[in-house]
């Protein structure tokens, strides 16, 4: 009979620690999800002092992009990872003339995000149409995209007719898509056939003519006037995202003495991002738990931004050029966190003054 009391005592304690284990899990989801939505903290990846500092390309530090889109091995790069705080950016008021970034709401007829042909045929209108309105630019240019998901990424998919599907950039390192010299020279390549990464070479309505998305004779007059980049980012799945959510610097609060000129080598062309050394200085923001019908709109370049033109021409600038920015790993993100699927699609805008 003793021996047949401790064995129960033994399996009720068994399962009221079981019981005490999940309480304190499910405690530790809410938490988490409740945290989600304030500020939280998270991993980034920025390049050490041991990599110098250069607005310019040195040639010394950089990759090789293959035609599926994806990145080989690094040179020249030493990634210094820094924890930071990272402030919710809902209701804050950001713009993208002020700090680069903005978040809105868009609702739309969506399609299937991992058709490559539905993107560039359906999707890159509506991006172009969104942009316009959101910047008061004359008219925008949807010509490059990416589809990210880690566990897609892993398992070797592709979109459909299209390009291998990416990870989020989290230890890729805080960059922006292109540098003093690589964003006039992207308008320029622009005006020519599509090269063999070019994901806008699949537009129907380019497709037989096989011009550049600009005519050469307008490019001078284009770069003459204000112009930008403009990511448009979007969550395509039915959840809102929780893991590996996108972060963005406040465009006011880049060092830019800390910028470190990448080449990304492609099979016809080089193209240039920068990547930062930390700065304490640098301010973080994200939009917790995006749903798909909200777009992350993303400044990567503007002609009028203040931080690289003469002072004979700051009297008609904004304050942000561009807004650093990386994925990350968020601590408050719960373990069952479904995988992150977004989509950016790259624009460039242009006005008339």
């Amino acid at each position: 009979t003793i021996l047949v009391t401790v064995i129960v005592i033994l399996l009720v304690a068994m399962m009221t620690t079981r019981v005490a284990q999940r309480l304190a899990r499910a405690s530790l989801d809410a938490c988490r999800r409740g945290c989600s939505t304030q500020a939280t903290r998270g991993v980034l990846y920025y390049q050490s002092q041991n990599v110098p500092a250069s607005i310019r390309s040195t040639g010394l530090v950089g990759t090789d992009r293959n035609l599926q889109g994806s990145d080989g091995e690094f040179f020249g790069t030493d990634p210094a990872p820094v924890e930071v705080q990272i402030e919710n950016g809902r209701d804050k008021g950001f713009t993208l003339d002020e700090n680069g970034f903005c978040l809105l709401k868009h609702k739309w007829d969506h399609i299937d995000y991992f058709n490559n042909d539905e993107i560039v045929n359906k999707y890159y209108a509506e991006c172009e149409a969104l942009v316009t309105k959101a910047t008061g630019a004359s008219r925008a240019i949807a010509f490059d995209h990416n589809l990210r998901a880690k566990q897609r990424k892993q398992a070797g998919d592709c979109l459909e007719g299209g390009n291998a599907v990416q990870e989020p950039l989290i230890s890729y390192g805080v960059h922006n898509d292109y540098t003093v010299t690589s964003a006039p020279a992207r308008i320029r390549q622009l005006a020519k056939p599509p090269g063999s990464n070019d994901t806008w070479r699949h537009s129907l309505r380019l497709r037989e003519s096989g011009e550049g998305l600009l005519k050469p004779g307008e490019v001078d007059g284009l770069l003459r006037g204000r112009w930008q980049f403009v990511n448009v980012w979007r969550n395509v799945t039915q959840h809102p995202v929780e893991r590996f959510p996108l972060a963005a610097c406040d465009a006011q609060s880049t060092a830019l003495d800390q910028l470190v000129v990448f080449e990304i080598r492609y099979a016809d062309r080089v193209g240039e991002n920068y990547f930062v050394r930390y700065a304490p200085g640098h301010r973080w923001y994200y939009f917790p738990k995006m749903n798909r019908d909200e777009v992350f709109l993303l400044k990567c370049w503007d002609s009028r931004g203040r931080d690289f033109l003469d002072a004979a021409d700051k009297a008609g600038s904004v304050p942000a050029t561009f807004s650093l920015h990386s994925a990350f790993d968020d601590v408050a993100t719960s373990e069952s966190a479904p995988d992150r699927e977004s989509l950016e699609v790259r624009t460039v805008a242009f006005f008339e003054e």
